[in-house]
């Protein structure tokens, strides 16, 4: 699977995990199929952790349904990123990259998915609180990292 933005970066949040990429990489990429509830919820999935998520498909290209609302899940492990899409406009990445001191860079982006005028009104309708949730995302991504692996994380400033 080629690295191909689903369209326009609406944010972008970056943070960093002191552990080895080859450490974090099949932790943020994990996703495997089944019902799931709390920390077993793919992490690409972790804000709905207190929600029961069904996921199929696989193995690159899965379907999760939350709370009633289908999302697609891609996983491109070569390239190092998983992403989330749902509704009609919406797709939140996480890229997983080799940091310059052995630590890991991780970064969440926001992508506006919709066309036509519909594009254009995403950032000021639906979409106003990308840069907020975005935000949250990473962070709680982040925790759980800091959890699971045993390590400092921490967020950089938004450029």
């Amino acid at each position: 699977m080629a690295l191909r933005d689903p369209g326009p970066v609406l944010s972008e949040h970056v943070g960093v995990v002191a552990a080895p990429v080859g450490r974090v990489r099949p932790v943020v990429l994990a996703v495997t199929t089944g019902e799931f509830r709390g920390a077993d919820v793919p992490l690409v999935l972790g804000g709905h952790a207190d929600r029961q998520v069904l996921v199929t498909g696989g193995p690159d290209v899965f379907s999760a349904i939350v709370v009633g609302i289908p999302l697609t899940i891609e996983v491109d492990h070569d390239g190092g990123w998983v992403q989330a899409r749902g509704q009609w406009w919406w797709c939140g990445r996480f890229q997983v990259e080799e940091g310059t001191s052995g630590d890991t860079v991780v970064r969440q982006r926001t992508f506006n998915c919709a066309s036509g005028v519909g594009a254009k009104l995403v950032p000021f309708t639906v979409g106003r609180g990308h840069r907020r949730d975005g935000e949250k995302a990473l962070r709680r991504l982040l925790k759980d990292l800091s959890e699971r692996l045993d390590c400092e994380t921490w967020m950089l400033p938004d450029r």
